[in-house]
């Protein structure tokens, strides 16, 4: 398993090599991304997803990062693994870390 963290202040760190057919964990700072925080009822309302998008086949997956970390199964195929986040919540407020556009990549050994 390797596992990528998404640090505060906009750092982030890989814990061992991206291998195919292996476990990649993504944990993520929700300080990162503050803007859509609403609440329902006394409840938090609102969420953040990575997703994953495997090269060359451009196989997306996601999964809620907003309460933990989350686990994707990378292809056999793959040679790059490029992620992004998104943070929304019920009034529909939406906002992004991609790191401007151009969303975060690493290599699949």
């Amino acid at each position: 398993m390797t596992t990528v963290r998404f640090l505060p202040e906009w750092r982030h760190e890989q814990d061992g090599a991206l291998r195919p057919g292996d476990t990649l964990r993504i944990e993520y700072d929700a300080g990162r991304l503050t803007c859509c925080r609403s609440e329902r009822y006394g409840q938090a309302a609102w969420s953040i997803a990575a997703y994953v998008r495997f090269h060359p086949d451009e196989q997306v997956q996601s999964a809620a990062v907003s309460t933990g970390p989350a686990e994707f199964t990378i292809p056999a195929n793959a040679t790059r693994a490029e992620m992004w986040f998104r943070n929304t919540d019920q009034t529909g407020c939406s906002a992004w870390d991609s790191r401007y556009g151009l969303n975060y990549s690493f290599d699949v050994a």
